[in-house]
């Protein structure tokens, strides 16, 4: 049995879950960076977000088979940035809120490109 889940969609979502946690993280840590420059940056927001949200992709798989490539290149990218920001350099300071929402829009494009592989046509929507 898995911990924080296994597979491909199932991860994820999980990931993908934690979004809005990171919405409230941000904001929070910048009311707390005004109180304590030295104490909290951006960047602690975005490493404990990260965190949480990467424990996700330690048992995300894709299927084995070259016309799963494009997806399975993407989801190392999406673990490799996601565990790293979250587990390897904690402290360093050098991550920002943008580097958290480019793995979730690559999260995003990952879903797509699932969907599109199954035979659909996907569509983001408006809102």
């Amino acid at each position: 049995m898995s911990e924080f889940g296994k597979g491909l969609v199932i991860c994820l979502v999980k990931f993908a879950e934690h979004a809005m946690k990171l919405r409230d993280d941000l904001e929070l840590y910048n009311k707390m960076v005004s109180d304590n420059p030295k104490l909290f940056d951006e960047s602690h927001a975005v490493e404990m977000w990260a965190a949480g949200a990467s424990d996700h992709l330690y048992e995300i798989e894709v299927p084995e088979g070259k016309d799963w490539d494009d997806i399975r290149i993407k989801v190392d990218d999406l673990k490799t940035l996601g565990l790293k920001m979250g587990h390897e350099m904690f402290g360093c300071s050098q991550y920002k809120a943008d580097d958290a929402w480019a793995l979730q829009r690559l999260t995003r494009d990952i879903a797509l490109l699932i969907d599109e592989k199954l035979g659909l046509k996907p569509d983001l929507g408006d809102w």
